[in-house]
């Protein structure tokens, strides 16, 4: 076996590889590193107390970002659990209806597979949904008005805030920046939140995607929690605390795998 690399170096090799290969073992670290689980142990606390890598759970990931991904980097970002949960979305909206659609990419997927429902009315912030469903059969789409967010090309805050308060839609379709294990919902930034609120609160029925990669994933401002949704959907199983919280809210849980 090779001699154990010096602390230091050993710290900054952990925080490059998490970042590269996302959340991994204790265990793993230690075999990498060749080191005892308990110094990886103190390497990943000490790391954490520097907001260098997330601890959970005997594993270690990436530090959450103070701002979210490009689009670009969060549209190929689990694509293939994006894809499983907006597949679903088909088989629960049904023709003929008003569905109100958020912002992110989980978001766009979902509306693709809209794409061959017909007589469909679109209310989005999301500029994404809008080129998409462009040429679904007799759609009708309504985007809010104000300030782009160019990077996303996406309306936030009081602008689509005012928007979502205007309608009132049959179903609704959000995702977030991230979600705690027992279901707290996070954001990037209270813009964002706005958006949101105001999108669940025009719909009669509102649907939260969550892929597993948003699960344990930090973000600035939290606000709400998964409960407050009627349906659930997740690519995982949910832990038995969320699960517990989401029977209790009479939430609808859909596992796509």
């Amino acid at each position: 076996m090779s001699d154990p690399v010096p602390l230091d170096r050993r710290r900054d090799r952990i925080v490059a590889l998490v970042k590269s290969c996302g959340f991994m073992a204790v265990e793993e670290l230690a075999r990498r590193f060749n080191v005892s689980v308990q110094t990886i142990r103190t390497d990943l606390r000490d790391l954490h107390e520097q907001g260098r890598i997330f601890r959970r759970h005997g594993l270690a990931g990436p530090a959450p970002d103070p701002d979210n991904s490009a689009y670009e980097k969060r549209e190929v970002w689990n694509r293939s659990g994006k894809r499983a949960l907006a597949t679903k979305i088909a088989d629960i909206i049904p023709e003929g209806c008003t569905i109100a659609i958020g912002t992110g990419t989980t978001a766009e997927l979902a509306a693709q597979s809209l794409a061959s429902h017909r007589n469909l009315t679109v209310l989005t912030n999301n500029i994404h949904v809008v080129l998409t469903l462009q040429n679904a059969p007799n759609v009708t789409l309504r985007l809010a008005g104000g300030t782009i967010r160019t990077r996303d090309l996406d309306i936030i805050g009081a602008d689509s805030a005012d928007f979502f308060g205007s309608y009132r839609a049959d179903f609704g379709i959000v995702s977030v920046g991230g979600m705690s294990e027992t279901g707290d919902l996070m954001d990037f930034n209270m813009d964002e939140v706005r958006a949101r609120r105001a999108l669940v609160a025009c719909c009669d029925h509102a649907i939260l995607l969550v892929d597993e990669k948003k699960v344990g994933r930090k973000a600035l401002c939290r606000d709400g929690h998964a409960s407050d949704f009627k349906t659930v959907m997740l690519n995982t199983a949910p832990g038995d605390t969320l699960q517990q919280k989401l029977v209790q809210g009479r939430s609808h849980i859909i596992v796509t795998s």
